[in-house]
């Protein structure tokens, strides 16, 4: 039997970097984060056909190191881009790293980012994607296609189910090649060209490694169509990720999970709980949302009832 009071939601850990801030507005939070973990579902759940979705990524392609800096190196284009948020010190993140292992990275072109600054292994790059790019909470996060977000463990393990369901068409790179260290790209866009490198990097903790953590980013400009990675290709693994993407900023992420708190094994006794959730329709949601807006607001009537009690008793 599954003891809700010990479970986490979502099964994740709020980001040091927010924890501050979040103890300051922790009601408005937590309304604005259940509210919409209960709405989008509901809303995923109407779309029944297969979606088309890459977010402001226009073109994704990857090159694997070890790259001789004196010949021709190959790229290769990915069907999705995937980028995972943890970090070493998060217990509900070891679940779904073991899992993003089991990944084809020859279809998927994954990125880990370490954005939590207590981590050795804290990136910059990525604590300002995390935070400011696509303005997250809590990690382990995973975003796909720079468009659809799966939030804790329980909902990324959802990650192959939703990935069968997306559709993608990543164009705009009208050619890339790498020869001599020298990197020579094309595009009719506007936008500039990210490069991450990715690093197989030695988890802090456990006896294990993250095979493409992220270690360094640079950004090569639209009107640089050739650029000199001579020194980032003199490293013996990991690979690079070469990304057209837009630059809206921040971000607007979707839920692509089909449940509100990813897959749960129920009790037979728990299964009126899951059937709550479970029913589509206006009238639940319209349901759940005031008892949350009630339950968000009460302890600001009950703070404004004593108040109007204490004018009362100055006033006698």
């Amino acid at each position: 039997m599954v003891h809700w009071s010990r479970v986490p939601l979502l099964n994740t850990c709020l980001s040091e970097s927010r924890t501050v801030a979040a103890k300051r507005n922790m009601s408005l939070m937590t309304l604005i984060v259940v509210s919409l973990m209960v709405y989008s579902p509901i809303a995923s759940s109407a779309e029944n056909s297969t979606k088309e979705s890459q977010g402001g990524i226009e073109d994704v392609f990857f090159l694997d190191l070890p790259c001789d800096v004196n010949s021709t190196c190959d790229v290769s284009k990915p069907i999705h881009l995937v980028e995972y948020f943890g970090a070493d010190w998060c217990e509900p993140c070891e679940a779904l790293e073991l899992f993003l292992e089991t990944l084809n990275f020859n279809e998927i072109a994954l990125i880990q980012h370490h954005p939590s600054v207590l981590d050795n292994s804290y990136l910059n790059h990525s604590k300002t994607v995390f935070e400011q790019e696509y303005r997250l909470l809590f990690i382990p996060s995973l975003v796909v296609n720079s468009n659809g977000l799966l939030t804790g463990s329980n909902q990324g393990i959802e990650l192959n189910q939703s990935l069968a369901n997306i559709n993608t068409n990543f164009r705009g790179i009208d050619n890339i090649s790498i020869e001599n260290g020298m990197l020579f790209w094309n595009s009719s866009t506007e936008h500039n060209l990210t490069i991450w490198r990715l690093e197989e990097t030695s988890h802090e903790y456990h006896n294990r490694s993250l095979p493409y953590l992220a270690v360094e980013r640079i950004t090569v400009t639209n009107g640089d169509k050739q650029h000199d990675i001579s020194q980032l290709l003199n490293h013996s693994n990991g690979r690079l990720i070469f990304i057209l993407q837009d630059n809206e900023e921040p971000r607007p992420l979707q839920s692509i999970s089909t449940s509100p708190t990813g897959e749960k094994a129920l009790s037979e006794g728990e299964e009126e709980t899951k059937q709550l959730f479970a029913h589509d329709g206006d009238y639940d949601l319209a349901v759940i949302t005031f008892a949350l807006l009630f339950l968000a607001l009460l302890p600001a009537l009950i703070s404004f009832r004593n108040l109007q009690k204490q004018d009362s008793e100055e006033a006698e």
